[in-house]
Formats: structure tokens, sequence, C-alpha cells
């Protein structure tokens, strides 16, 4: 996954109220949900992949 598609991806999460904070910890990335729960990146990002974020946010418009 490439920076922007990164960043695509983080703001997307944001904006479904997905993702509330994100944090770097020796070099892994997690990200916060609203619940108070972390998780890695690679584990988000594998559940809520670029193409299912992008589709959920069509469907809420």
């Amino acid at each position: 996954m490439t920076a922007d598609e990164l960043t695509q991806c983080l703001n997307m999460a944001r904006m479904l109220n997905l993702v509330t904070a994100t944090r770097r910890i020796n070099g892994v990335l997690y990200v916060y949900r609203l619940n108070g729960h972390y998780m890695t990146w690679e584990s988000f990002v594998s559940e809520y992949p670029l193409e299912r974020l992008q589709a959920m946010i069509n469907r809420s418009r």
C-alpha cells in the first residue's frame, strides 16, 4: 500500500467514524477505534480494505 492509499484509507475511516486516532509505536502503526480499543494497521486494513471503505462512503451519501 502506498503512502497516498494509506492516507486515503485513514481519511475515509475517520469520515465513517471507524478510527479516532493513530499512533506509531516501535515502527508499528496502530489505529484507535471509537470504543477505545486499538489494533494494528495491518489488522484494520484486512478488515476494511480500501475498496470496502470506498463502498461504505458511497452508500452513506
